[in-house]
This record gives C-alpha cells, structure tokens and sequence, in this order.
C-alpha cells in the first residue's frame, strides 16, 4: 500500500518511538492519524478503532498495542529488539534501507547497543564512523542514500551471520 508522504513520515517516526522505547504524543493525535490513514485507504479493523479515540485525552502510550498493530496493519511492524542481536540489526538495517524507519533511531541502536552485542563487526563500526564521525573522516555529512547503502552492507553481514 502507498502512503502520501506525509503519513508515511508519521507512521516511521512513530515506529522510531517504538523502537527508542517510548511513545510521544496523545490518543487524540492516533486518533486524527487513523482518521487520515482511513481517508488515505487504509481501512483496517484496527485503524477503525483508533480513529474513535480521535477525541479522547491521555498519553499515547495508553493506546499502544493499538498503535502497534496499526503500524503492522500498514506494512511497518514495530521491531522486536527481543530477538537475536544480528536478527534485530538484519530488521534495522532493513527498516533503514526501506525508509520504515528513522535513520537516527535505528543508527542509535546499531551503535549502542548492537555494535557490542554483535562482537564489533566492520560493518556496524563503518556505519558508526559514516554517522558520528564523518567530519574527522571528509567535508560534508553522508547523505541518506550513502547511510542507506551502509545499512545494505549490515543487513548482508547479519544474514550470512544468521545462515
């Protein structure tokens, strides 16, 4: 399903929450966003349900498993960082890759987290040079699609990792 580029947007950050721990915003505004997704098509038993929150008050994080299964519902299933570290890093490079995920959120986990977790590959470790330290390295910071192309590599190291 193709999204207007603007609720695709807010599907990923919402995602990049997710995966950060943490969900922002209110139940009204996952309300008016299934609303819009509705409007867009996506007409799911799920996203039918949110929109009735569309006037309701309190945190986001009340609503979460609403929110996560609408997330699924449109293609972008929130990453379960329970699994194996180089399963978890093949489906944030992935995420990457598709532009189903925030680069910084998913750049956040490979560096602190799974770069140890995965014993320090070259790969994670390019990334993190590429991300934090391009300015030791060249003059003008990676572009999206230069980000994009390293997370390609780590999801090709983790699936000859995972066989």
């Amino acid at each position: 399903m193709t999204l207007p580029a603007e609720l695709h947007e807010r599907l990923t950050e919402i995602r990049g929450d997710l995966l950060r721990g943490w969900l922002v915003g209110s139940v009204t505004e996952a309300g008016w966003l299934a609303c819009e997704l509705i409007e867009a098509g996506v007409d799911t038993p799920t996203t039918l349900d949110l929109a009735g929150y569309a006037l309701s008050i309190g945190p986001l994080s009340e609503i979460e498993p609403l929110v996560r299964q609408m997330l699924s519902e449109c293609g972008m299933p929130p990453i379960n960082t329970h699994q194996e570290p180089w399963a978890v890093a093949l489906d944030v490079a992935q995420a990457i890759q598709e532009g189903t995920l925030p680069i910084s959120a998913g750049a956040d986990l490979l560096i602190t987290e799974l770069m140890s977790k995965c014993d320090y590959p070259p790969e994670i470790t390019e990334f993190m040079v590429l991300i934090d330290d391009w300015e030791t390295v060249r003059a003008t910071p990676p572009t999206d699609d230069e980000i994009r192309r390293q997370a390609e590599k780590i999801a090709t190291a983790a699936r000859r990792r995972l066989g």
